[in-house]
């Protein structure tokens, strides 16, 4: 049996990695995260703010899965 699982946002692929991203000359900025592809290293957000991060990362047309 084959399980299709679709994915519509780089958070639900697992080859997706967050990272710190804080802003160094705006304190209330701090806690900003980006997020990376790790199959390429791209860039998929940056200066995110945490709780907006599945609506920045809708999937990129340079997307290695799609």
């Amino acid at each position: 049996m084959e399980l299709n699982i679709k994915i519509d946002n780089c958070i639900d692929c697992k080859e997706h990695q967050i990272l710190s991203d804080p802003d160094p000359y705006d304190w209330f900025c701090d806690d900003d995260v980006k997020v990376i592809c790790k199959i390429n290293d791209k860039q998929i957000t940056c200066a995110c703010r945490p709780y907006h991060i599945r609506k920045e990362c809708n999937i990129p047309m340079w997307c290695p899965k799609l």
